[in-house]
């Protein structure tokens, strides 16, 4: 299986201290400049979902270009009615709660979430962060979740990866 993680920006509204963003040069990583070929295709960041706009153009140009690839998105920006119309574009997600605040925004997003059946079939998964909260009412039954998660040094991509970042769209 041929997989692409591809960064589109390395903008991102938290600037954590174990980012692992920081391990990396991302200007040296190679542009993208083609979806063909790869099985699954991973958006990253920094955080996408500060750009909406253009997550739905790259999903909807990798939907042209390659409509056999999954597609799914990592992020820890969930509160917006965007998150919910960009997931019913994706093949899966994965949320990342930092903070003891994102609780509240995970489980708005969560208790929308299950308003639209295309989202029953959906890859979702929750890395909780050690030392974060989840309230007892959050219902995870659809999730996978991996909680007390930690920063990793050095970030290690996994070695069926490739990582690129995002070129002209």
């Amino acid at each position: 299986m041929k997989k692409l993680r591809l960064l589109i920006t390395k903008e991102c509204n938290r600037h954590c201290e174990g980012c692992c963003n920081k391990d990396w040069d991302l200007e040296k990583l190679p542009i993208c400049k083609s979806f063909k070929g790869y099985d699954e295709i991973i958006l990253t960041g920094g955080e996408p979902m500060l750009f909406p706009n253009l997550v739905i153009d790259i999903i909807n140009k990798i939907r042209i270009e390659n409509p056999l690839a999954k597609i799914y998105m990592y992020t820890a920006f969930i509160f917006t009615v965007r998150s919910l119309e960009i997931l019913n574009l994706l093949d899966g997600i994965t949320v990342t709660l930092h903070t003891q605040s994102d609780v509240k925004k995970f489980k708005w997003f969560n208790n929308h979430l299950f308003f639209s059946t295309k989202n029953f079939y959906k890859s979702l998964r929750l890395n909780i962060f050690n030392g974060i909260k989840l309230s007892k009412y959050i219902n995870l039954n659809n999730w996978q979740v991996k909680k007390n998660i930690k920063w990793i040094k050095n970030c290690p991509l996994p070695k069926d990866e490739v990582f690129m970042r995002l070129g002209e769209i």
